[in-house]
């Protein structure tokens, strides 16, 4: 018997690693949790030194993921950003707060570390067996920090927009990311659910639905004491924790992503079942999957917006008609998929009556409406970045440019609108290209 071991966003999710709690105190830097789920027994043995991640804190990770994912998956496992791109990936807003949040955040995400321990028992040969694995997230970070301050230098430090950050990966997360199974996430629904308990509970449901043959399970059946503890609650009294899941739930049901929650028994011996909605379409999942996507992200996608997807291929195979060349064609799907503005097409309110895909053309002689760069930051900034430089913009910034989702895109342009010289830098940290 073999049982699979992967160390990647979706194990350390399942491990709790990212607590739901909105808040955890900075001295909690060490806890140890055992937990079943199905038949696999679980012990986690935490290290934080900076305090263990929580709440926002998986909305960084995920910017993170996704920025790497867009640079083309370094092979040194390493990207530059500034924290102004950071902030803008992951949803967040901008201003003092956030950017000193953002400090900690990364201080707690590149601090911890953790023991992992799965293990099965064979009938067979009546032994328990399984893999222990330490590992981390984040293998190496620099950042270029400040204080007002001049006392106490090393306290409350943060970051500014234009701070630098270099982020490498440990190799075993960074092929995780690679395979892409972070984007079986969807950005649009956790912008939606608002509060962090129900995006971190979203993450950590996705995380547990995905089986062992790659599909994503329609219901799920856990202990409540294990599903506290899977969920980084077990620590928290069992009242407090019930009312953390309950709002989370209510969040998950009103999206439509869950379809029910239901309790049965008492204290911490109760059961907790979920059934999820919308299962996906098998035929929209095979088209998926013979593009190169992973099967949780295709099923994921058909589940989701099993609209988009004919609209979206189509986009995408006029694009390589006309010579374009992805640095990753799955990824370009699937962002084809999840952000529909930006690939210029509206999605189908129903999958009925679905609206023609409208292209973006060559630009005429005649003017364009005042309106289009308005609504399409991207169109600006090319222009911006053309007057910086003073020259035609090469080709792999135009594809970096375009490929940019709407908050990468609005940073981009933001950025664009200081003086040359920083703006030149810090559109560089952003595209990761050759300007």
């Amino acid at each position: 018997m073999e049982l699979e071991l992967r160390i990647n966003e979706l194990d350390l999710t399942r491990a709790g690693i990212i607590s739901v709690q909105r808040d955890l105190a900075p001295t909690e830097t060490t806890w140890v949790t055992d937990y079943t789920i199905g038949d696999v027994m679980y012990r986690v043995m935490g290290s934080a030194f900076h305090g263990r991640p929580h709440g926002r804190d998986g909305d960084i990770l995920l910017a993170l993921q996704t920025i790497f994912f867009r640079a083309g998956c370094p092979e040194n496992n390493e990207i530059e950003i500034s924290a102004a791109q950071l902030l803008a990936a992951s949803g967040h807003s901008r201003n003092g707060q956030y950017y000193a949040s953002l400090r900690d955040a990364l201080m707690r995400l590149s601090g911890v570390k953790w023991t992992l321990i799965r293990t099965q028992f064979d009938e067979k040969r009546k032994r328990h067996f399984g893999q222990t694995t330490t590992t981390g997230i984040i293998a190496e970070m620099e950042v270029m920090d400040q204080t007002t301050g001049s006392h106490r230098p090393f306290d409350q430090r943060e970051l500014s927009d234009s701070s630098p950050i270099k982020i490498t990966f440990v190799p075993s997360f960074a092929a995780s990311i690679r395979d892409g199974l972070f984007q079986m996430l969807d950005g649009e629904l956790l912008s939606r659910l608002g509060q962090p308990q129900a995006r971190s509970l979203y993450r950590v449901l996705q995380a547990h639905r995905l089986t062992s043959s790659g599909s994503l399970a329609s219901e799920l059946t856990f202990q409540l004491k294990d599903w506290l503890s899977a969920c980084g609650l077990e620590n928290e009294r069992l009242d407090n924790a019930r009312r953390t899941l309950d709002a989370a739930h209510e969040r998950l049901m009103a999206e439509k992503y869950l379809q029910n929650v239901s309790f049965e028994g008492r204290g911490r011996a109760a059961k907790l079942e979920y059934t999820f909605s919308a299962p996906p379409e098998p035929e929209l999942v095979d088209i998926l999957i013979a593009r190169n996507v992973t099967r949780p992200v295709a099923e994921t996608l058909a589940a989701d917006h099993p609209d988009r997807i004919r609209l979206a291929l189509r986009i995408i195979d006029e694009r390589l008609t006309g010579g374009w060349k992805p640095r990753s064609l799955a990824a370009s799907i699937v962002d084809a998929v999840r952000n529909p503005k930006k690939w210029g097409y509206m999605a189908a309110d129903a999958p009925e009556s679905p609206r023609k895909a409208t292209v973006k053309r060559k630009p005429s002689k005649e003017p364009e409406p005042e309106s289009e760069h308005a609504q399409d930051p991207r169109g600006t900034s090319l222009v911006l970045l053309k007057l910086h430089l003073g020259r035609a913009v090469s080709s792999k910034a135009i594809a970096a440019v375009n490929e940019l989702d709407d908050a990468g895109a609005a940073a981009l342009l933001t950025a664009l609108q200081k003086g040359k010289s920083e703006a030149l830098r810090l559109a560089q940290a952003i595209l990761l290209v050759e300007l």
